[in-house]
C-alpha cells in the first residue's frame, strides 16, 4: 500500500491511497477519525475524487462524530486497566492508593502520564501472554506496544506479539480478550472456527469486548 496523500472532499480533509489490493473504490473512518479514500492501482485519483464527492454527506456526518483529542491533566480521572485513579501532579510518578502522581511541568503531564501508562500495561500483557501460552502448551515471542490506528493487536509468523498502548485505557476484560485473541494466533494464524474456538477456551468476554470496542474504540483512539 502507498503513503497517505491529503486531499480535499468539500471542505473536509481526506487521506487517498492507492492498494493494489483493492478491487473498488471504498470511503471508511479508521478509529483515529480520519476518512480514508482508497481505490485500486488502475483507477486515477479524479475518478476517486468524484466518488467522494457523491459521499460528501456521509463524510459530513462522520466528521461531526469524531472525539476530541483526549489530554490529561491534573485532578482528571483516569481509567487504567479497568481501575480509576485521580491525576496529581507529584515529584514522583508513582501510584498511591488511588491516586496517580505524575513529576513534571504541567505541559509533560500527559506524557508523562502515557510512559507510565505503557509501562504499567506492558507488564500486565507479559504476565497474561505466559499464563495463556502455558495453557497452550505453546511460546510467544518478542510483546511490545506501538502507536497503531488500524488494529488493536497482532501476531507475526514468528510469533512476536504486539498491542496498542492506548488499551492501557481500556477495560480489564478488553486488554484480558485481545491478549488472548492474539496468543489464539500462536496456534492459528488465521480466523477459522478452530481459531475462535482456542479464543473462546481462553476467555469468555469476547462479545462484550467486541461491542465495548465498537463503541468506544474511536474515543481510545483519540488519546495521543
Amino acid at each position: 500500500m502507498s503513503s497517505k496523500e491529503i486531499v480535499f472532499v468539500g471542505e473536509f480533509e481526506v487521506y487517498f491511497v492507492k492498494n493494489s489490493r483493492a478491487k473498488n473504490i471504498l470511503l471508511k473512518q479508521n478509529t483515529k477519525g480520519e476518512i480514508i479514500l482508497t481505490c485500486p492501482r488502475f483507477c486515477s485519483q479524479r475518478r476517486a475524487l468524484r466518488f467522494a464527492e457523491t459521499q460528501l454527506a456521509w463524510i459530513k456526518a462522520h466528521m461531526q462524530h469524531m472525539p476530541k483529542e483526549v489530554v490529561f491533566k491534573p485532578d482528571m480521572s483516569v481509567s487504567l486497566l479497568g481501575e480509576t485513579y485521580t491525576v496529581k501532579r507529584g515529584k514522583l510518578t508513582t501510584l498511591v492508593g488511588k491516586t496517580l502522581f505524575v513529576s513534571g511541568e504541567e505541559p509533560f503531564f500527559h506524557r508523562r502520564l502515557c510512559s507510565y501508562a505503557q509501562k504499567m500495561l506492558l507488564t500486565y500483557i507479559q504476565g497474561a501472554v505466559k499464563c495463556l501460552t502455558k495453557k497452550l502448551d505453546v511460546q510467544a515471542g518478542r510483546i511490545t506496544l506501538r502507536n497503531t490506528s488500524s488494529r488493536w493487536g497482532s501476531c507475526s509468523t514468528t510469533h512476536n506479539l504486539s498491542f496498542c498502548w492506548k488499551l492501557a485505557f481500556a477495560p480489564k476484560e478488553v486488554i484480558d480478550y485481545l491478549i488472548a485473541h492474539e496468543v489464539a494466533h500462536l496456534v492459528q494464524m488465521n480466523h477459522s472456527p478452530r481459531f475462535w474456538s482456542v479464543v473462546d477456551a481462553l476467555t469468555d468476554k469476547r462479545k462484550e469486548a467486541e461491542r465495548w470496542l465498537k463503541v468506544n474504540g474511536r474515543r481510545l483512539q483519540s488519546i495521543r
